[in-house]
């Protein structure tokens, strides 16, 4: 055990000494500002379409006190919305755009825009850089010496896991931090009354689970091919090309889970509706095929990398 923690921490090392952590640390940040930036540019969105509907409500001789005693009915029709009431709608958007600005709620609001694609994509080219790393700089067969292959792939896997938990805690920290300095740049005063960190711990944990799931899978990809180009092609090519493959496909699975755990009322990313399934057996699936695919890699890479004479 304190040979393959010493090994972790050598992986981790290496990873800093490369320049991937810092890479993927000033990464986070310009995330951060851009997803403060476009939450301050939905708020005024919002509110000119506010100032547009009321106008013509006014013309009709509606005021807004009227306008919001009225029910407001919204019909989903796939991803089309019949609204009974927009007048009422866009008051509460406008509403809730206001209260997504508070920096509490920044960690809820960075999640369900631009986190939702980028952020896996970004982790899962890291793991492809750290699964190619040795062979790039041509230490395997140093690294295979000193620790033996088993030390070797699974160090890299656990550190993986543990960069993978630290991006989602330290995401949540940078967004709250970044979005409390852009309000004071540009003069925002947000709805500090309403906050949603009650679900936050269980966000927390499902951002890591994500990204572990991402880094595993495509840590794995990287070492059966053993080309850092192809993998994150195919990466890019799963979560911008290939639609939804089903009610088990990892994207299904998290655009179901977003709108369980989230709060996207004030979301700038419209999300299509996924297919139904039970998303406990789905992620248990994708977790079984990741833990043989890895069984696979390491088996396949063995043989490779060490032939018996």
């Amino acid at each position: 055990m304190n040979s393959m923690w010493a090994s972790v921490k050598m992986q981790l090392f290496y990873q800093w000494r490369a320049k991937y952590l810092i890479s993927l640390f000033i990464s986070l940040i310009v995330m951060c500002a851009f997803s403060s930036y476009t939450q301050y540019s939905s708020l005024h969105q919002k509110e000119n379409r506010f100032d547009i509907t009321m106008e013509t409500y006014e013309q009709d001789g509606i005021t807004l006190k009227q306008a919001l005693s009225e029910e407001l009915k919204i019909k989903k029709d796939g991803n089309s919305e019949e609204i009974s009431n927009s007048l009422k709608y866009d008051y509460y958007r406008v509403i809730a755009a206001k209260v997504a600005l508070n920096p509490l709620n920044a960690p809820n609001q960075i999640f369900t825009s631009i986190a939702i694609i980028i952020l896996p994509i970004l982790f899962g080219v890291y793991s492809c850089h750290v699964a190619f790393f040795d062979f790039k700089y041509r230490t395997i067969k140093n690294q295979l010496l000193l620790r033996g292959y088993k030390s070797f792939y699974f160090s890299k896997l656990i550190s993986i896991a543990i960069v993978a938990v630290a991006t989602a805690l330290i995401t949540i920290l940078l967004s709250i931090g970044v979005q409390y300095l852009f309000n004071l740049l540009v003069g925002v005063q947000p709805n500090t009354s309403v906050n949603y960190l009650s679900k936050l711990p269980l966000q927390f944990l499902y951002q890591s689970l994500v990204f572990v799931l991402f880094g595993i899978f495509f840590f794995t990809l990287t070492i059966l091919i053993r080309s850092t180009l192809v993998s994150i092609i195919m990466l890019f090519l799963y979560m911008f090309i290939v639609p939804n493959l089903g009610g088990y496909d990892l994207k299904n699975l998290m655009l179901l889970t977003i709108s369980k755990i989230y709060n996207t009322s004030a979301s700038t990313m419209d999300v299509v509706s996924g297919v139904n399934t039970n998303i406990i057996v789905g992620y248990l699936i994708v977790i079984t095929v990741c833990i043989v695919f890895t069984i696979i890699s390491y088996k396949w890479n063995e043989k490779r990398l060490c032939p018996k004479l």
